[in-house]
């Protein structure tokens, strides 16, 4: 079957999803249906006879009441785990304007019970995290039935108290499709990761064989080549062959020169790409990250060892460490740099990470390796003193640091 562009990265054909062109609009359609709400009550007020300033005046009360609204379930909406405190206030800001707003409608244009907080009950779900979520539904709730109380007495709160229900039903049941939301976000984050993962992966496994086959091949033409071409020295009967062998030997060198090249592009990630990367990664995992970058421009070489420390440790804090938090510190000091990814987990064990390393090269033992083939460099892993989980990469920034990584590890 036919698969396009737009089917990529769903796993199913074009056909199985007519109608995925609405997907970016639905949250935004979703939030207008809840206008139509008020439908009823618009209707009521228009007929009741107001003038031509008062429908004016209360047709502009209605759209600022709707913008914040609006602007609420568009823009704030579904919060992931570890919302900033700044990000919290904004939210209660304009919920708190909403909450205004709804009391003025129902103060001037309302009668029976004020639906209009059901919008504020709506907005508080959607806006805030789940805990608080829980809270504001109470607090919403409460409020709407005490206006009610204060407007038409308790006696009729008392007799219509089933109406009142809804606030404390709706509010659960946008709970529960704001997480549903949340959650599908997440699974669309995490496969874009896990795609991004594996073409990575790939890219590794190419550059790996092209070295390992390739790269064989033409040191072993260039030496032979080289012996081929001392042999003919003594044979003055076949000057030419020398030549056409010194040829062999020199296109031989060049392109093994081109192949180890792209192979070290391949292999040798950026530590800006990395923090970035590191970052999106943690937060869709639910871990809070702080990433503190000082070591300011490094040779390319201390540089790529570095990415790797950031991509080593953020994959064990993510697989074993079940942390809630994890910070990335990135230091310069005189003549070195220091990388250090902590968490508040548990984390593997030294021996864990080493075993699980062990082939292919990669893990902490791979890490390990990487960091010993520079003179001068240091590295440890290991549960913090203070509780947690640590790994730390120390490498040094003078001159011979790069001479001496030039010849050491391919």
């Amino acid at each position: 079957m036919r698969r396009t562009a737009d089917d990529r990265g769903t796993g199913l054909p074009r056909d199985a999803l007519p109608f995925r062109w609405l997907l970016p609009y639905a949250w935004p359609l979703f939030a207008a249906v809840w206008l139509f709400f008020s439908t009823g009550f618009v209707s009521g007020v228009l007929k009741a006879g107001l003038s031509q300033t008062q429908t004016l005046a209360f047709l502009a009360s209605l759209a600022i009441f709707a913008a914040p609204f609006v602007w609420l379930m568009v823009r704030y909406s579904c919060p992931a785990a570890g919302l900033s405190p700044r990000g919290l206030r904004v939210r209660l800001v304009l919920l708190a304007v909403l909450t205004a707003l709804a009391s003025y409608v129902e103060i001037v244009y309302g009668s029976g019970i004020p639906w209009r907080f059901m919008y504020v009950v709506v907005a508080c779900v959607v806006t805030l995290p789940t805990r608080l979520a829980v809270w504001a539904v109470m607090a919403s709730t409460a409020f709407a039935v005490a206006f009610y109380g204060a407007r038409s007495g308790w006696g009729t709160v008392a007799a219509n108290w089933a109406n009142l229900v809804p606030f404390a039903t709706n509010g659960i049941g946008m709970i529960v499709v704001g997480r549903l939301v949340v959650m599908v976000r997440e699974l669309d984050e995490a496969r874009k990761e896990i795609a991004r993962l594996a073409v990575s992966e790939e890219r590794l496994r190419f550059a790996r064989d092209l070295h390992d086959l390739l790269g064989h091949s033409l040191s072993s033409i260039a030496l032979k080549s080289e012996l081929a071409d001392r042999l003919l020295a003594d044979d003055p009967e076949r000057p030419g062959a020398a030549k056409e062998v010194r040829d062999i030997q020199a296109i031989a060198r060049g392109a093994l020169k081109e192949v180890r090249e792209a192979v070290s592009g391949y292999r040798q990630p950026t530590l800006g790409e990395e923090l970035a990367g590191a970052k999106e990664l943690l937060e869709a995992a639910g871990i809070e990250c702080r990433i503190e970058d000082g070591a300011g421009p490094l040779p390319k070489l201390a540089e790529a060892v570095l990415a790797w420390t950031v991509r080593e440790g953020v994959t064990n804090v993510i697989r074993h460490s079940r942390a809630r938090r994890c910070d990335i510190r990135l230091a310069r000091e005189d003549a070195t740099v220091h990388a250090e990814v902590v968490d508040d987990g548990r984390g593997p064990s030294p021996a864990r990470g080493i075993e699980d390393g062990s082939a292919g090269g990669s893990g902490l033992s791979g890490l390990a390796e990487r960091v010993a083939g520079f003179s001068g460099a240091a590295f440890e892993a290991g549960p913090r003193p203070e509780g947690g989980f640590g790994m730390s990469v120390v490498l040094p920034l003078a001159d011979g640091f790069v001479a001496n990584t030039k010849g050491g590890r391919r």
